[in-house]
């Protein structure tokens, strides 16, 4: 059987393509992952609030496959109503299964605080607006946001088209060119590619990088009580033993 080790659910704001990809680029062998397809198309109120009004019933859908978790993708659901927000979805959503319930934007927060990042440079595919929510979203979580910047994109298909490179090339401009120095990386959102160049940037940068893909997948391990250190995609996936 297939998920001998762990079995995730992950409910996915739009294409959950990208973030498939790189969890089986990164998870152990025997952890099978279950995707939900949302409805997102381009980062909007209408479309953001259509995707908060499905994901009960998404979850409701993976539960029936005995998962031992599942993880709401999206930050954008969440950072658009503030701080908490994520923890009380999940709330919501854990009274109606018996799957354990978290979210993406929890994994992200934390992962920053398991590398002990205070002070960060925020790199996401996005426009000013999101950016913006992000920035005051992680300034609400105890983080200081000493640079933010995105690659412009509005819609998801736009998104999951950036090369591999775009993220990296962005990372190190924002974090050389910030007025304050930053203790740690993160680069938002798990459409695009990003884990192929977390490693070359915590060699030049010299600071942890974390990702969304890659604390999707720690946090889901972390959660799940898979201890093992899987080398070559940062810090943070090097600490789950």
């Amino acid at each position: 059987m297939y998920g001998w080790r762990g079995k995730i659910g992950h409910i996915a704001p739009s294409r959950g393509d990208i973030f498939v990809y790189e969890f089986y680029k990164m998870a152990p062998e025997g952890v099978v992952m279950f995707n939900s397809t949302g409805t997102i198309r381009q980062l909007d109120r209408n479309n953001i609030e259509r995707q908060l009004a499905r994901v009960e019933e998404a979850a409701i859908d993976l539960a029936e496959n005995d998962l031992d978790l599942i993880i709401i993708g999206g930050s954008p659901l969440f950072t658009s109503q503030g701080v908490g927000s994520d923890i009380s979805a999940a709330r919501r959503v854990q009274e109606k299964v018996k799957t354990a319930v978290t979210t993406g934007v929890t994994a992200e927060v934390e992962a920053m605080r398991a590398m002990g990042m205070k002070k960060v440079v925020v790199v996401t595919p996005h426009q000013p607006a999101m950016d913006a929510m992000m920035k005051d979203f992680l300034e609400g979580s105890g983080f200081q946001v000493v640079a933010i910047g995105g690659m412009g994109c509005l819609r998801n298909a736009e998104i999951s088209k950036l090369p591999d490179h775009a993220s990296y090339r962005l990372a190190k401009k924002l974090f050389f060119e910030a007025p304050e120095k930053a203790d740690g990386v993160f680069i938002h959102c798990p459409r695009w590619p990003t884990i192929g160049c977390i490693e070359l940037l915590e060699k030049e940068l010299g600071c942890p990088v974390i990702t969304s893909s890659q604390s999707y997948t720690w946090w889901s391990l972390k959660l799940t009580n898979i201890r093992q250190n899987i080398p070559g995609y940062g810090q943070l996936m090097q600490s789950l033993g």
